[in-house]
């Protein structure tokens, strides 16, 4: 199982990711949809389960960063709303776990400049519209 969650999750970086910085309106819909599709997979996967192997963090998890750190972030940017408390309550949860965990908090980059690139970036995108 923890293989089908690694490339489900390789899917849903993709299609998150093309969500926020496709300017054709029809395509961007496809896209939030598909996402919408893995992140219910997952959000069905963690339950009530701290982390998605049990108490402890495990390659899942390691893997599924960009949905906890890097959604939130581009969702922000582009005014979407893919991942919610609403929507994905198990998901949400585990990612502020996720995130806040000593290990992970120590290793993820600052948010700041990192939410300034990427913020330029969709506005050029916008820009060239």
């Amino acid at each position: 199982m923890s293989l089908q969650l690694v490339l489900l999750i390789k899917n849903i970086v993709g299609v998150s990711w093309k969500s926020v910085f496709t300017v054709d309106e029809k395509e961007r819909e496809k896209n939030v949809a598909e996402t919408y599709e893995g992140l219910q997979f997952l959000e069905n996967e963690i339950k009530e389960k701290k982390f998605f192997g049990g108490e402890e963090l495990g390659l899942v998890d390691i893997t599924a960063v960009y949905v906890a750190y890097w959604i939130p972030l581009v969702q922000e940017i582009a005014g979407l709303e893919l991942l919610t408390t609403e929507k994905f309550p198990n998901l949400y949860r585990w990612t502020q776990e996720f995130v806040n965990h000593p290990i992970v908090k120590e290793s993820l980059p600052p948010r700041d400049p990192v939410f300034a690139f990427f913020k330029g970036r969709y506005e050029g995108l916008l820009a060239s519209k």
